[in-house]
């Protein structure tokens, strides 16, 4: 989790500076934020408890989900 949440970082903090861009903050910029979050208070024992491809399933899930906010957000 923690390799994702170091890219979570970079995507939260480039949303927030799309959103500045824009004059936008909204959702995504929360979205973002929460999965953060959760990634940096989720150990290796708690993806391995849930069980890894679980894990990974829910991320991706997630991520899709985000793409979807930034797309309504900032494109339509």
């Amino acid at each position: 989790p923690r390799s994702l949440a170091a890219c979570y970082e970079n995507i939260s903090r480039f949303l927030d500076l799309l959103g500045d861009s824009y004059g936008r903050q909204g959702p995504a910029q929360r979205q973002a934020r929460k999965t953060l979050a959760n990634l940096s208070s989720t150990s290796i024992d708690d993806v391995f408890q849930h069980g890894l491809h679980e894990f990974i399933e829910d991320f991706i899930t997630e991520n899709n989900r985000l793409g979807g906010t930034i797309f309504e957000q900032y494109l339509q």
